[in-house]
């Protein structure tokens, strides 16, 4: 190879590399404006799904008929807990209700909701607020995956959270009817879950009252 080819190899090289950093810097300045925009009140609108958290967004027919059911069902001056529900929290922050929210959930970005956020790890089902204790008058949990471990302790948690004679909503796939129903008394629902990409596993509500009577049927 000659130098003058040489040469060119090593100012390709470093043309790739200086484009690569600009990117870099790019983005890096890019996510300074975002988190200036929400330390100034300027909530984002969307937040993208993360699939490491095995993350699924409803689709907005789902949200809307949840969110609507959600208020019908808390009443006047209600309470509703969203446990690992980010689409469904966003979508009752959007509606004109009196209810009080909270989020619990994984995800540290959806901290910028402040005092609705509650850090949340279903590994750890009872590591909640003690004043969130028998507190909630609907609750809508959608653990992240499809596994015994999973269900099991995010059950802990909605019992803790649920006020005496309170509502459970649980939305998870249909391979975990059973158990859902066994852990919490949880009956499947005709209203089916919808999310924005298809899922391979279907997905159902299963509720602990006659949910189909109120929320209209998603098919």
């Amino acid at each position: 190879m000659s130098s003058s080819e040489s040469d060119d190899d090593s100012l390709q090289l470093s043309a790739q590399t200086m484009g690569a950093l600009l990117e870099f810097y790019k983005e890096q300045e890019e996510r300074k404006d975002k988190l200036r925009q929400i330390e100034e009140g300027d909530i984002p609108d969307f937040f993208e799904e993360n699939w490491n958290m095995s993350q699924f967004w409803y689709s907005e027919e789902t949200a809307t008929s949840l969110a609507e059911e959600c208020i019908r069902a808390a009443g006047c001056n209600g309470s509703i807990a969203c446990v690992c529900s980010p689409t469904l929290y966003r979508k009752l922050r959007k509606m004109d209700h009196n209810c009080s929210l909270k989020l619990l959930e994984y995800d540290t970005r959806f901290a910028v909701f402040k005092e609705d956020f509650i850090l949340y790890d279903f590994k750890n089902p009872l590591e909640v607020p003690r004043d969130l204790f028998e507190n909630f008058d609907v609750i809508v949990a959608d653990p992240p995956y499809l596994s015994e471990d999973c269900l099991t302790k995010t059950a802990v948690t909605v019992k803790y959270l649920m006020k005496p004679n309170g509502k459970i909503i649980v939305c998870t796939g249909s391979v975990m009817e059973e158990l859902a129903g066994r852990l919490l008394g949880v009956n499947k629902c005709q209203f089916q879950i919808k999310h924005v990409n298809s899922l391979s596993n279907p997905f159902w509500c299963y509720a602990n009252y006659n949910l189909d009577s109120h929320c209209k049927i998603d098919l």
